[in-house]
């Protein structure tokens, strides 16, 4: 299968690319640095460009089958004074609606965009959310404005959202859930390994469809399970 990775150079990204190749896939991974992509590989093709230059993602959806979507500026830190939240980010919502339009003209379908948790429909106002949000500021409003352009699409592409809580390095296999509707707590994370391989198995085997999900660990506070709601397959 040929997949186009965009953000490839990020930490998520990179497993991403990582993982589908040792499984036999063509990788065309977008950067902007190509000395930012650590990763080699026979069937790795470096596209050097910007995610919202539309020539870029004409070029991405004619040669390939499928997008993972894995954009943003990482909040590099844990306390407002160590992340620079002032730039105003707008790289996820132009590339999606770049994708939106090109896929099906290609004849292209499948695409799954990586968000966060406490973004879109999931900013419930709880405790995490509201201290995320604070935290991060402009940084989540890129995903905001995204989410709100893929639910209101009618473009004839399947779609799935994937939103994560906090991201460590971890093996391959720790338990997990994904759900549609979950409160999460400081103690909510996935490793990138978990993360990267579900992404490529919607991609591969696409289960969950038109949804926008959260993965996550076990939570230390089980009592935020009680109005969780796991996300159910669905037939592509």
């Amino acid at each position: 299968m040929k997949i186009a990775v965009l953000g490839a150079t990020g930490r998520t990204g990179q497993v991403i690319v990582e993982q589908a190749l040792a499984a036999g896939h063509h990788v065309a991974a977008l950067v902007r640095r190509p000395e930012g992509l650590p990763v080699r590989g026979e069937n790795l093709e470096v596209v050097v460009g910007d995610a919202r230059d539309p020539a870029i993602i004409e070029k991405l959806a004619a040669e390939n089958d499928a997008v993972i979507c894995s954009l943003g500026i990482p909040a590099s830190g844990t306390s407002r004074a160590e992340i620079d939240d002032s730039a105003s980010v707008d790289v996820c919502l132009v590339s999606t609606r770049l994708l939106f339009d090109a896929l099906p003209r290609h004849g292209k379908r499948r695409i799954v965009l990586m968000s966060t948790h406490g973004a879109g429909g999931s900013n419930d106002g709880s405790p995490y959310v509201t201290w995320l949000r604070d935290l991060v500021k402009n940084r989540v409003l890129d995903k905001d404005h995204t989410e709100e352009f893929i639910a209101a699409s009618d473009a004839p592409v399947d779609w799935t959202v994937i939103r994560n809580p906090s991201i460590y390095e971890g093996e391959l296999g720790r338990p997990h859930e994904v759900y549609t509707r979950i409160e999460l707590d400081r103690s909510s994370r996935v490793t990138y390994q978990d993360l990267a391989a579900f992404a490529l198995s919607e991609v591969v085997t696409p289960r969950h469809v038109g949804q926008f999900l959260t993965i996550t660990e076990p939570l230390e506070d089980t009592s935020l399970l009680a109005a969780a709601e796991i996300a159910p397959e669905v037939a592509a």
